[in-house]
């Protein structure tokens, strides 16, 4: 409110409205001035509200029609893109069935070639069996005259025709047969002169052995004999050892028993260690008692005095 009244020295602006200017009037004739201004610009206030509602609802309409317009051409679009679909679906299936159909007439076309191709080898094969037919009307003849003497035998030419296709199959399976049997004959015969000559290879491997194992024989023999001269050899050496074994041992009974003057029928003989010892101790005593005699003789001396010079010299 403050804005509405002017001052003597005022100026104020109102929307793009023109300036107005304030010389000396009096205040209340400004003030219904602009009463007079702000009803003149309620009214226009008041339509450019009722022109801008106006134009909203026309904007309204026009949104309106633009939205229903879009929907049309969305509709549109839709029913437009359904259609390029179904003609795109249509030209594939088109396309497809003309390449099918290409295809199918290219096979077609070499199926005819093919069948020509065949054709005109069956018309050469019905002329090649026409001209067989018109060789064969002979022997067609010759059987009709073959057939006439053998009634009881043969009614038909398919008869003698049978009858001849059996005795071919027996003959071709006797030939067979007989073929087989030259060829497993050929086969033994093969076998038999290949186990004559393995045999035979055997036979000379066995010889050859059998001259090995004779001289190994041989060899063993001489080896054995050896061996038997050795032992032979051994035996008498140890035949002649244990004699001069049992001569010694006889012999240092013999002395032993000399030496102890006559038999001692507890004691045992067979240490031969002590035997010795005591041989040898009987025989240095024996030593000292001739040295002693002999000297006594030489130096005309008692023997007991002897004995004690003895002593004193070890003493």
């Amino acid at each position: 409110m403050a804005s509405t009244f002017l001052t003597q020295f005022g100026v104020e602006h109102y929307d793009g409205l023109e300036k107005y200017t304030v010389s000396s009037t009096s205040q209340s004739t400004v003030l219904l001035q602009k009463k007079k201004r702000m009803q003149e610009v309620q009214s226009e206030l008041d339509r450019k509200k009722l022109e801008y509602k106006q134009r909203m609802k026309k904007c309204s309409e026009k949104e309106q029609e633009l939205a229903e317009k879009q929907a049309r051409i969305r509709e549109a679009v839709v029913r437009f893109e359904k259609f390029v679909k179904e003609n795109d679906a249509k030209r594939a299936r088109a396309v497809k069935k003309e390449r099918d159909e290409s295809t199918s007439r290219l096979q077609k076309e070499q199926e005819i070639g093919i069948l020509k191709q065949e054709h005109q080898e069956l018309a050469k094969t019905k002329e090649k069996y026409l001209r067989l037919l018109e060789k064969l009307s002979v022997f067609e003849s010759y059987v009709e005259s073959v057939l006439e003497p053998s009634q009881n035998e043969f009614h038909e030419i398919d008869d003698v025709l049978r009858r001849h296709s059996t005795l071919t199959h027996t003959n071709k399976d006797l030939r067979h047969v007989v073929e087989q049997g030259n060829h497993e004959i050929e086969e033994l015969r093969g076998k038999l002169s290949q186990f004559h000559k393995d045999k035979q290879d055997e036979i000379l491997i066995a010889t050859s052995d059998i001259a090995g194992q004779q001289k190994r024989s041989d060899f063993m023999k001489n080896e054995n004999s050896k061996v038997e001269q050795e032992l032979q050899y051994r035996d008498n050496a140890y035949n002649d050892r244990k004699r001069r074994l049992g001569e010694a041992k006889m012999a240092i009974r013999n002395i032993y028993q000399r030496c102890k003057k006559g038999n001692v029928p507890h004691e045992d003989l067979n240490n031969f260690d002590r035997l010795l010892e005591y041989v040898q101790n009987r025989l240095l005593d024996l030593g000292a008692i001739a040295r002693m005699q002999k000297e006594c003789n030489e130096y005309k001396l008692d023997p007991r005095g002897w004995i004690h010079a003895q002593l004193a010299k070890r003493g």
